[in-house]
């Protein structure tokens, strides 16, 4: 379905996002416990998962790629069936979380048993899973059509302006800067912004 580069780069986009929009959904459903340590079982040892993404233990980190890799997973095996996909990835999110006794017992009912609001936090997992391989996809593809675009319509003046400019900034580091990689430099900070105002994926599972 797609490369082992893409899964990867896939489910770090998945991760870093559901957990800080969990978090930022739980601030706003708990402005009380805003500052206060969530904790909880994270690979056999309690940590606060009340952290932003940057600053979250490892083993919480683990336990999102988890959960991302199962949405893959459930993709796969289901790419054209929403339900089955998300009981699978309900399935999935009981094998890891049935020890934990944090979480309400009602949650590892069966999927068909669920009330709808917690099949939508699994749907959505599926939802976001699909979000994350075309956002990490696509920055790829523009960025060989970009390479090759700006190739062929850079004019003349344009030309001769990148080489001044690439004159400039060889004599002010004392080092040799082609006008070739000004322009690539370019194609990346356009493309580092469009990938930044990429909607970020929506709330995440059972905490």
């Amino acid at each position: 379905m797609a490369t082992k580069k893409t899964i990867e780069a896939a489910v770090d986009y998945f991760a870093a996002r559901s957990h800080d929009a969990w978090r930022k959904q739980f601030h706003k459903t708990n402005p009380k416990e805003r500052a206060l340590p969530r904790m909880r079982m994270r690979g056999g040892k309690m940590v606060d998962i009340n952290k932003p993404w940057k600053d979250l233990d490892p083993k919480a980190k683990a336990e999102n790629k988890v959960a991302a890799y199962a949405a893959y997973a459930a993709l796969e095996k289901f790419p054209n069936d929403r339900e089955k996909a998300s009981d699978y990835v309900h399935k999935q999110w009981v094998k890891r979380n049935r020890a934990d006794p944090s979480h309400a017992k009602a949650l590892f009912k069966p999927y068909s048993a669920l009330p709808e609001v917690e099949k939508d936090k699994d749907r959505a997992h599926i939802d976001q899973m699909k979000s994350a391989l075309t956002a990490v996809g696509k920055p790829q593809a523009l960025r060989k059509t970009a390479k090759k675009a700006v190739r062929l319509t850079v004019d003349a003046r344009s030309a001769a302006r990148l080489e001044a400019a690439a004159a400039r900034l060889s004599s002010v580091l004392g080092r040799k800067i082609t006008a070739q990689a000004l322009l690539a430099a370019g194609v990346e900070a356009v493309l580092a912004a469009s990938e930044a105002s990429v909607p970020r994926a929506r709330s995440k599972k059972k905490r």
